[in-house]
């Protein structure tokens, strides 16, 4: 985001801070159609991601005094949103026995090449039926980087982990998307 388009999330934030509703709808407007995107990647169901999307404005709204000035915006806005779609998962303990049941991770790195995959961009239908066959916390990652573009420190800011891990959850996150493209009749990616 350019210095224009951050000082004016900065200002929306001022004025959220403020109560000034319509702040929120201009925020909206900016980052809701990747946050419900990334929403849908981590829950895997489009009924949860709706639910957790319209939870995460109340959060923000309420919020909002806790968000440090010249901070990115998007960073907070996405962990806010992550933090709540985590809550939602541990308390459907069922949905995490679904996601994970036969999952094995047995991909060799070339496999798992990220910059193979990122190559490959065009083939965004076969990956985006396969992402739902992961773990929420690999959707999560993979989703943020490769469709989303965020780097490393941007992962890391979202995520609240050592950019470290990022790089061997992503890279997990890899290995397990090529063994479940495997496991698809042959299908890689």
């Amino acid at each position: 985001m350019n210095s224009d388009g951050a000082d004016a999330e900065q200002e929306l934030i001022r004025r959220l801070k403020t109560g000034d509703v319509d702040a929120l709808g201009e925020l909206m407007d900016c980052h809701g159609e990747n946050l419900m995107r990334y929403l849908h990647a981590i829950l895997g169901r489009k009924e949860m991601a709706e639910d957790v999307f319209q939870d995460t404005w109340l959060r923000v709204m309420q919020k909002a005094g806790s968000f440090r000035t010249g901070n990115p915006v998007a960073p907070w806005l996405f962990r806010i949103a992550r933090n709540h779609a985590y809550d939602m998962l541990r308390r459907d303990r069922n949905r995490w026995l679904s996601l994970n049941d036969g999952m094995g991770v047995s991909a060799t790195a070339e496999e798992a090449d990220a910059q193979g995959f990122s190559e490959q961009y065009e083939r965004r239908e076969l990956v985006e039926r396969l992402l739902p066959k992961l773990d929420p916390g690999f959707r999560e990652i993979l989703w943020l980087r490769f469709f989303h573009d965020e780097s490393y420190d941007s992962l890391a800011k979202i995520l609240g982990i050592p950019i470290g891990t990022v790089k061997s959850r992503l890279r997990r996150a890899l290995d397990q998307l090529a063994s479940v493209s495997r496991d698809l009749e042959g299908v890689n990616i």
